[in-house]
């Protein structure tokens, strides 16, 4: 597991609505920061959300579980990944945590097809 002690603010912007969340201190995370910010065209998929970032950012430490409200990166697809109830189809990289409880949010019925992501 990362060091998930957040060094980097971030905002989810889905249009409709904003979450708060944070990236972790790792060479993923700061690789996925530098690069800030995106903008996604997203699918889902049961609990998680997904869309391709077009970057390689390489891979630290996979992990097969991610907590909800939990953010990942997995160079399959070079996609960003937001867990608010789906277990990884394959290990992925924790990248940072939507802030508190705010993932919730997700389980509503909001569009959630766009999504841009930017330093806080």
């Amino acid at each position: 597991m990362p060091d998930t002690n957040v060094k980097q603010p971030i905002v989810l912007d889905f249009g409709g609505f904003v979450l708060g969340a944070g990236l972790f201190d790792t060479s993923v995370a700061r690789r996925f920061a530098e690069n800030l910010p995106y903008s996604l065209k997203l699918t889902q998929w049961g609990g998680e959300l997904y869309g391709p970032i077009g970057l390689d950012l390489g891979e630290d430490s996979p992990v097969e579980e991610i907590p909800a409200g939990g953010i990942a990166y997995t160079t399959q697809g070079n996609l960003v990944c937001i867990f608010f109830g789906q277990r990884p189809a394959w290990p992925v990289d924790y990248i940072g945590q939507i802030e508190n409880e705010q993932w919730r949010r997700l389980l509503e019925n909001e569009a959630k097809d766009r999504l841009e992501i930017r330093s806080a």
